[in-house]
């Protein structure tokens, strides 16, 4: 049986956030106003970085310009963002994890939109992701999300699901990650890797033995 590799996606397998840069790219579309843009996001930041972040406020913010449109158009738009920006999301070592891991089973478990892990899943050729789910009705975004979001304590739900639905031994698995907000699927995986940990991850993984990558 092949090793279950399970990669969070941003400052991890990207070497920036990904949904940072999408916005950022929406902006340069006209599809959001900068100065509205510019003073939410910092806001989102400084919650975020205080641990303070309320994800349903921040995924709100994200898809408020997306509302109406249907998915085929969310993956053009994904697509499109991909090849505009993949010289400041990937680096080396995207390509060095994934060589090492490509005969591996591997899940892309992601906090952020479904449909952006989608497209970066597709770009790299891997077939299994998890992120948080974009809610559409008749196939339209409606600006709100579906379900438990893809983070912290959902993260390590969904994951456990979908290892229960694939017979997978989620304990088994090498985890990589970032951040600290994945501390319950850290701890969950005996094989986590930190990657350019925040710092409180790394004294976590200090403390507990866990190898840590430098960008």
């Amino acid at each position: 049986m092949n090793e279950l590799v399970i990669f969070d996606l941003d400052d991890t397998l990207l070497c920036a956030d990904s949904e940072f840069h999408f916005t950022k790219y929406i902006v340069k579309q006209g599809m959001l106003d900068k100065d509205f843009y510019l003073k939410k996001i910092k806001a989102f930041d400084k919650d975020y970085r205080s641990g303070n972040l309320n994800f349903k406020d921040y995924m709100r913010f994200l898809l408020y310009p997306l509302i109406g449109k249907s998915e085929s158009e969310l993956d053009s738009l994904v697509t499109s963002f991909i090849n505009s920006s993949k010289d400041i999301l990937i680096d080396n070592l995207t390509f060095e994890l994934l060589e090492k891991h490509k005969k591996d089973d591997v899940l892309i478990a992601s906090g952020a939109l479904d449909f952006i892990v989608k497209g970066f899943a597709n770009y790299f050729g891997v077939e299994e992701f998890l992120g948080t789910r974009t809610e559409f009705v008749g196939n339209k975004v409606t600006g709100e999300t579906t379900g438990e979001p893809n983070f912290e304590k959902g993260k390590l739900a969904h994951v456990s699901e979908w290892c229960r639905k694939k017979n997978a031994n989620l304990e088994k698995a090498t985890f990589y990650t970032d951040s600290i907000h994945d501390l319950p699927l850290v701890e969950k995986c005996k094989n986590s890797i930190v990657v350019s940990p925040d710092e409180r991850l790394k004294k976590h993984a200090e403390d507990n033995n866990l190898k840590i990558i430098n960008r």
